[in-house]
């Protein structure tokens, strides 16, 4: 009976008051039966995740498969055909398997971050990842490089603007964001095999980048691509023929002499920005999904080429003193 008033005193009196004269008596039932009443139980064993387990298997496979297909193109180490050949322009059902390798590893990577961010397979993904990086960027400079003719920017800007709203309008990953090859053969029949080999390298180079940026190395796609074609549009400038005077040079021109410079810079500015330009700007808007990726790349190629054109019309209004010269 102690024991019942001693639970009763706890847990049902109204005040501290309450039955003060039982007090000596239950102290230490009460402390005996709050001891025993909230004593936290054992937690039960936790159960079997078999979903987890599942899960884990299928990243470590991704990876084991990764591993298998990035190793044989690592740049560093391939030898024999691997080592000599270009993965996207030699075996081109390859080239896709390898780019679907680098999306399984990234998955995997996510998986691993998200359940051990030490964990020794996360590592062994990080380090692929970069040997396979360092592949695409490889395929990418040789993309660009191999097909500077076919991707000159006057090639490009007399083109349909097919592939250019074909980028904008897509909404898929880069896996299927570009045509496939089977599009592209049925096309062969309306377009010049020049065409055809640029629509080739322009779905290329954006499966490469779409792959990089999502990877997290758009840095060092980015680099490459500017660098490359910033040197194909400064080759275009200088074809025009547009030359870079000082004022005080044309303050000492004759009137026709000058005038054949004239006519030759408009000429020059016209081409440049209908072809020159243009073309350029589409390039950039279908090999890059990112706005960002698209105006940091235009900006940095044509910048220096645009102030080289224009500062001819500038020097022309401040070194001459000859009417017809207000009009430009």
């Amino acid at each position: 009976m102690k024991t019942t008033k001693g639970i009763r005193n706890i847990f049902f009196s109204s005040s501290p008051d309450h039955h003060h004269h039982h007090h000596s008596k239950t102290t230490s039932s009460s402390s005996s039966v709050y001891s025993v009443s909230w004593s936290p139980c054992p937690s039960p064993p936790r159960p079997s995740t078999p979903l987890h387990t599942f899960s884990e298997s299928m990243m470590e496979e991704n990876i084991e498969l990764a591993e298998a297909m990035i190793t044989k193109w690592n740049p560093d180490t391939c030898s024999g055909f691997a080592k000599i050949s270009s993965l996207f322009h030699d075996d081109r059902k390859e080239a896709k398997d390898f780019l679907k390798c680098v999306k399984d590893l990234q998955r995997a990577m996510r998986f691993f971050i998200s359940q051990n961010s030490n964990s020794v397979l996360l590592i062994r993904a990080q380090h692929l990842m970069q040997i396979a990086m360092k592949r695409l960027e490889k395929e990418f400079y040789h993309i660009l490089s191999d097909n500077r003719d076919h991707l000159d920017p006057e090639s490009i800007s007399g083109r349909s603007s097919h592939a250019s709203e074909k980028s904008r309008d897509s909404t898929s990953d880069y896996e299927d964001d570009v045509e496939s090859e089977d599009e592209i053969q049925t096309a062969g029949d309306s377009i010049s095999e020049v065409e055809e080999v640029s629509t080739i390298a322009m779905n290329d180079l954006k499966l490469i980048a779409e792959c990089m940026i999502s990877s997290g190395y758009g840095k060092e796609c980015v680099k490459i691509y500017k660098i490359i074609r910033k040197s194909i549009v400064d080759e275009g400038l200088y074809r025009l023929g547009v030359e870079q005077l000082s004022a005080s040079q044309i303050n000492k021109m004759d009137w026709e002499v000058l005038d054949i410079k004239i006519r030759n810079w408009l000429y020059a500015v016209k081409v440049a920005v209908k072809t020159l330009f243009s073309g350029e700007r589409i390039l950039c808007d279908y090999v890059f999904t990112s706005e960002s990726s698209k105006e940091s790349c235009f900006k940095e190629i044509s910048k220096e080429a645009a102030i080289h054109l224009f500062q001819f019309r500038r020097d022309l209004t401040y070194g001459t003193s000859f009417p017809a010269i207000s009009c430009l």
